[in-house]
This record gives structure tokens, C-alpha cells and sequence, in this order.
């Protein structure tokens, strides 16, 4: 295992590629667009089955 050691480390390290700042922006932005999305829907669908409950009776 010759990565495990300083030296390997350390060239382990100068191969990682990072992301642009371009390719960071974009990418958050897709995530929060998601995140944004399934909170609506699940709030949604919340509001929909707290309806349907209590138009049954069973809601609160």
C-alpha cells in the first residue's frame, strides 16, 4: 500500500480535480431546485391528505 504514507497521500491529493466555479454553481443550483421541488410536493400531498381526512371524518 504504497498510498498509505505521507508521500502517497500528498500525490493522492494533487490527483484530485476540483470543480470550476462555473461547474459549482450550476451544480448547487440543480440541488437546490430539487430540494425546492420534493418540498413543495410533499406539502402538497400533505395538504391534500389532511383535506381527504377530514372530509372523511377522520382529520382533526
Amino acid at each position: 500500500m504504497s498510498w498509505f504514507s505521507i508521500a502517497g497521500i500528498k500525490e493522492e491529493i494533487r490527483k484530485i480535480q476540483w470543480p470550476s466555479r462555473k461547474d459549482m454553481v450550476r451544480n448547487t443550483t440543480i440541488v437546490i431546485t430539487f430540494v425546492l421541488f420534493f418540498v413543495a410536493y410533499f406539502l402538497l400531498t400533505e395538504v391534500v391528505l389532511v383535506w381527504a381526512l377530514r372530509l372523511l371524518g377522520i382529520g382533526g
